[in-house]
């Protein structure tokens, strides 16, 4: 939402817009170390106290934004938001995990990725037009407003889950936990995928800027229309997982076809860009590449989370830990190999989809 505000914040807090996008990645970092944290906590005390008292952190954080001076202080306000927001994310994976059943848990978690679909379409949108009428600083009131109306809803609505909770919090405890997770060949395995999978979200993201206006001459206008597509695609996708697909194949084959299906979108990317296609000829193996993270995100993470009903903070906190984590790392692998070519990124999707097929190929249902 915030994202349309950087030269705004910029010239206001008078700093370079490189040292705005940090501000992005301090987000990600409370995301991930928030996830721990969260994780554990729902497990001891349950889903509605820890998720009334993340957001509260949330909503404190963000009214904190709109009086900062120094984009330093910026950073850590982010952080904040981040470690807070973070609750949100794991303790809805526990609930639906330690609820459901697993056939149910998958058409669950699919309606969620639709919904969560909607969020990069509606985000970037409401962030223009809140800086259309408002001063940047708004956006995180509406930030904080949301979060707001998130904690009346949890009150109001959630019903509080007594059973398998953890008798004990400590953090040796804690650890002890991890490491039996990472033990686990079952949530490794699908963790590893999901992560993958998660991965190429970003890469499409961070990238897809470059490739549709950069090398495809496209206007900032355009591309947002080609975002929308994609991040329809997506929803489009987790509909299908959750109407159709959960029906008639088993999770571990959803899978095998979202990785073949990638696997044949990425080679034909990369053949559209050696062969300096027209953009528009490019952006329907991207498309197609993009679909089946609709089919890949829910099925992951059912299956990872699955085994683990005492402990669906903890084990959604290492799965959603572990994305941002590997995200990270192949941010790192395609930045150092990265000569500006998006052939480059073409086969940098197709080797993801390449490992997690390989993956699943090897996998015991």
């Amino acid at each position: 939402m915030y994202l349309p505000a950087f030269p705004k914040i910029a010239s206001d807090l008078h700093t370079e817009i490189n040292l705005v996008q940090i501000s992005l990645s301090t987000f990600l970092g409370g995301l991930a170390i928030g996830q721990l944290f969260w994780g554990p906590i729902s497990d001891k005390y349950g889903s509605k106290k820890p998720i009334v008292i993340c957001l509260t952190i949330f909503i404190l954080s963000s009214l904190a934004v709109i009086f900062v001076k120094d984009i330093k202080v910026m950073w850590m306000y982010r952080f904040l938001q981040a470690f807070g927001s973070s609750g949100g994310v794991v303790i809805a994976r526990a609930i639906v995990n330690k609820r459901f059943e697993k056939d149910q848990t998958l058409k669950i978690f699919s309606i969620l990725a639709v919904i969560g679909g909607i969020a990069p379409i509606i985000a970037p949108i409401l962030g223009n037009v809140i800086l259309k009428y408002f001063d940047w600083r708004q956006v995180f009131t509406a930030m904080a407003l949301f979060a707001t109306l998130s904690i009346c809803m949890t009150v109001s609505f959630l019903k509080e889950d007594y059973s398998s909770r953890l008798t004990t919090l400590n953090v040796s405890g804690i650890l002890t936990n991890y490491i039996n997770l990472f033990k686990n060949k079952i949530f490794i395995t699908y963790t590893i995928i999901g992560s993958i999978a998660y991965s190429c979200l970003m890469l499409y993201i961070s990238n897809s800027p470059v490739l549709v206006m950069e090398a495809g001459g496209l206007s900032s206008t355009h591309f947002s229309f080609v975002f929308m597509g994609n991040s329809c695609g997506l929803m489009l996708g987790s509909f299908l997982t959750s109407s159709v697909l959960r029906k008639r194949l088993s999770p571990q084959n959803i899978i095998k076809l979202g990785t073949s299906i990638q696997i044949i979108a990425a080679l034909l990317l990369w053949l559209f860009i050696e062969l300096e296609l027209n953009i528009y000829i490019q952006l329907i193996p991207l498309f197609f590449f993009v679909l089946p993270l609709g089919l890949l995100f829910p099925t992951t993470t059912t299956l990872a989370l699955a085994p683990f009903k005492a402990e669906s903070g903890t084990a959604s906190a290492l799965f959603g830990a572990s994305q941002l984590a590997f995200t990270f790392i192949t941010s790192i692998l395609l930045n150092s190999l990265n000569n500006g070519s998006m052939s480059i990124v073409a086969i940098s999707l197709l080797s993801c989809a390449l490992v997690s097929f390989v993956i699943i190929l090897n996998t015991k249902e």
